[in-house]
């Protein structure tokens, strides 16, 4: 079988999820809607369209693509100026540019977000990503996840996927994928996860490598 390595990135490789928060706060702010605490966590893993429709429900006058554009560009150039590296998450990158293993980015975020971080990656880690701009259906779906493991080729049984969020731990493993569950927003997996970690700092690359063959 061929596997790969299929990588969430906002709050699995990088610790961006407080950016996102502080430019939906700074926007909404700016727009004169309310936006709470209880909304940003809400916001966490979902389609980046329900979010930007319950902008436009508070009243919000932009549609709901310019208001995703805004929060999201926000967001990548905070991200090209200083990444937040998740512990052992840019270590575990070049060990697996190094050893050449197939691996991908797959976000709900915006095809500039993922771009941002593709370019911060170690060269060859990461063959390409499927963002929220690539797919008719975002996670919770498993378009992204299926679309990814399509293009690398492999088998999805043998693909391990990296997730902390709901949607997106259901999507990767409604597109067969075997999920490794990262805490870093959850104390849990809603759905069975092969194994839950608290980083990347957590796991042995050789014995990753050796778990997808």
């Amino acid at each position: 079988m061929t596997g790969a390595l299929l990588f969430d990135m906002d709050g699995t490789l990088i610790d961006s999820e407080p950016m996102w928060h502080d430019e939906m706060r700074a926007f909404a702010k700016q727009h004169r809607i309310e936006w709470t605490a209880e909304d940003a966590h809400w916001t966490t893993g979902r389609p980046m369209v329900e979010w930007a429709e319950r902008m436009r429900e508070r009243g919000v006058t932009l549609d709901a693509a310019t208001i995703i554009a805004t929060v999201a560009g926000a967001v990548a150039a905070r991200v090209r100026d200083d990444v937040p590296w998740l512990p052992g998450s840019l270590a575990l990158l070049e060990r697996v540019a190094a050893a050449g293993i197939p691996a991908a980015l797959i976000t709900n975020a915006t095809a500039e977000n993922a771009r941002a971080l593709l370019a911060a990656a170690p060269e060859g880690a990461l063959r390409f990503a499927i963002a929220a701009d690539d797919v008719e259906r975002s996670k919770p779906d498993p378009e992204p996840y299926a679309t990814a493991i399509a293009r690398l080729g492999a088998d999805a049984s043998a693909c391990i996927a990296f997730e902390d969020s709901s949607s997106g731990a259901r999507s990767a493993v409604a597109a067969g994928a075997r999920l490794w569950f990262l805490t870093t927003q959850l104390t849990a997996s809603p759905v069975p996860a092969e194994r839950t970690i608290g980083t990347f700092a957590d796991i042995d690359a050789d014995d990753l490598f050796a778990a997808i063959g």
